[in-house]
């Protein structure tokens, strides 16, 4: 019975709350470690069209050639992660569902108000980030929604046409700050949830994702600023 019921746990462990938490940790590294990569190509923006530009076409056709095919890796790319976005979205479903329903037991301990805070920025600052990555789609890499630009524009071209207006600007602004926010918090979270946090790396690693979140947001945000103000031009 003893071997049984062993089993069982072992079968059943991919459902506990703390594997759930670590895959949404993980899923979280993922996309920090993306959102650092992607705000350090947009600083290309700097160097001029030609290498922007060129730094877009060597993104989207020869990455990781011959590894992948002409075109290939882009594509397995956004599928990765879209994977990570399901396992990190459905993994923060299961969580808060279960944590609300902890809440309406009388066993439940309660939150400070530093947590309480923390933890409902982060569902804010996720709806925001999910229509942000919708909009990003729809802007620059589909074009549907078209800001200044045609679709003949070159990537260089579609940055500049659509931050010379100061709005989009501050649009892009929010939804920025809200990604950054959740970065800061998610990133310390995604530490606690793999059990890297101890006593004595506590306040350094607060301090790395709040440098981390905000470092992001810097980079993000100095080319939008540059346009608007006319240092980046076409």
């Amino acid at each position: 019975m003893a071997t049984t019921n062993v089993a069982t746990k072992k079968r059943r462990a991919w459902t506990t709350s703390v594997f759930v938490k670590q895959l949404m940790a993980v899923s979280g590294i993922v996309f920090v470690l993306f959102l650092l990569f992607h705000s350090y190509g947009n600083l290309k923006m700097f160097l001029g069209q030609e290498a922007y530009d060129s730094y877009a076409h060597w993104l989207h056709h020869e990455a990781l050639y011959p590894i992948f095919p002409h075109g290939a890796f882009i594509w397995v790319f956004r599928a990765a992660m879209l994977l990570m976005l399901v396992i990190h979205v459905a993994a923060a479903a299961i969580t808060w569902h279960r944590s609300a329903r902890a809440r309406r037991s009388r066993y439940v301990v309660k939150k400070n108000a530093a947590d309480a805070y923390a933890a409902r920025t982060m569902r804010v600052t996720a709806v925001v980030l999910l229509g942000l990555i919708l909009f990003h789609i729809l802007h620059f890499t589909t074009g549907t929604v078209q800001t200044g630009f045609v679709h003949d524009n070159t990537p260089y071209e579609r940055m500049v046409l659509s931050f010379q207006n100061p709005i989009w600007v501050l649009v892009y602004l929010v939804f920025v700050a809200a990604a950054c926010l959740h970065v800061a918090h998610g990133f310390w979270s995604a530490f606690q949830s793999l059990g890297w946090v101890r006593a004595g790396t506590r306040k350094p690693l607060e301090i790395l994702s709040g440098l981390i979140g905000g470092l992001i947001f810097v980079m993000f945000m100095l080319p939008p600023v540059a346009i608007v103000l006319g240092f980046i031009t076409i």
